[in-house]
């Protein structure tokens, strides 16, 4: 790829630009996760073991699709993923300012009990790792990957201020965290003038939609920018791992993760292999996988969707997904049978809402 600026997304056939919650960071709605780089005969293997070649390949195609967001971890492959995204970036000429980088702290990279967690002296050094790794002055979005118990929000956040001033880091944002931890540091960020969070990454599917009780109204109402990982529940929502031909032997029967209720599952798959039947792109049938990233493009709450890949064409598939325009009936068909049943206070908020909008004009 030569160092021209990437191309601007125009047209029905990119994906399209969104801010990253409260700030005037731009990405794609489509980013390229990279869980996939690097693994070995670990964990990481069970969920991809692409190398350097075969990765070029993937983010060459994300690119040239207009894809400018591209995430990773340090705990993927154990640090190989981010230092095959980097050593993707100059094999490939990008320029620095036409990618996004994300990236992420908090699990264990070493046996040390302080080489793991959200403690400042862990955030500080894996910072300075992963920068290495990706071959850059700066990371974009540097992201706290799950909540640590043991240290202080406020240890937390002071470090990723350090850092945000320092010029290693220009955005914050958090992973996997529930609606009141995420508010509480919010509340802190405000107090103490610290760089503000501007997004929340975080598992939601037609199948697990459990956002939508109390993470999502959050993020709704602190401007708080929303990215999806595993937008196709671990490869459940491609459909092939329901049906009477299944084989048991898949990447779920391995790792199955994140769970699914597969009775509510096989219903939500139906739905949607009857809504994609007869739709196309490019003269290409639309499958399953593409009608559960498209429901997920229609959701407003949400302003990136990490699609990763092992084969070219699994992502192009993915990314063709941008295309998809569901209709409101297909929405509705999709709603009611992936809802999640009514929970207390839920319930009991909505009707005593009704006591207010009864004298609304």
């Amino acid at each position: 790829m030569a160092t021209e600026s990437l191309p601007l997304f125009d047209g029905d056939n990119r994906p399209g630009y969104k801010s990253l919650g409260n700030s005037g960071l731009f990405v794609s709605e489509l980013c390229l996760g990279t869980m996939t780089f690097g693994g070995d005969e670990d964990i990481w293997g069970l969920i991809g073991q692409l190398q350097q070649e075969q990765a070029d390949e993937l983010v060459k195609i994300a690119l040239e699709a207009g894809v400018n967001f591209i995430d990773t971890a340090n705990i993927y492959g154990f640090g190989a993923s981010e230092r095959i995204v980097g050593q993707s970036l100059k094999n490939l000429g990008v320029r620095r300012e036409d990618v996004v980088l994300a990236t992420k702290v908090l699990g264990p990279m070493g046996a040390s009990p302080n080489a793991r967690g959200a403690s400042r002296g862990h955030i500080m050094s894996e910072c300075k790792a992963s920068l290495a790794r990706l071959q850059t002055d700066y990371i974009d979005l540097y992201q706290i990957h799950g909540f640590d118990p043991a240290t202080p929000i406020e240890e937390t956040l002071e470090a990723l201020n350090t850092l945000v001033q320092q010029g290693h880091v220009r955005y914050v944002g958090l992973s996997n965290w529930a609606a009141w931890q995420v508010m509480k540091a919010i509340g802190i960020t405000r107090a103490r003038n610290l760089c503000p969070i501007i997004s929340m990454q975080a598992y939601y599917t037609l199948v697990g939609r459990d956002l939508e009780r109390d993470i999502i109204p959050m993020l709704k109402s602190e401007n708080v920018g929303l990215m999806v990982w595993s937008p196709l529940a671990g490869g459940y929502l491609s459909g092939k791992y329901e049906g009477p031909d299944v084989s048991e032997e898949n990447r779920r029967a391995k790792f199955d993760f994140p769970p699914v209720n597969r009775e509510r599952g096989s219903e939500v798959i139906k739905v949607m292999r009857e809504i994609a039947d007869g739709k196309q792109i490019d003269g290409e049938p639309v499958n399953v996988a593409q009608i559960a990233l498209s429901w997920l493009l229609h959701q407003k709450p949400v302003t990136s969707i990490i699609v990763g890949a092992k084969r070219p064409e699994q992502l192009r598939d993915n990314i063709r997904a941008a295309q998809i325009r569901l209709s409101d009936d297909e929405l509705i068909a999709l709603d009611e049978v992936s809802r999640l049943p009514e929970e207390y206070p839920g319930w009991m908020m909505a009707m005593m809402a009704g006591y207010r909008n009864s004298t609304e004009s």
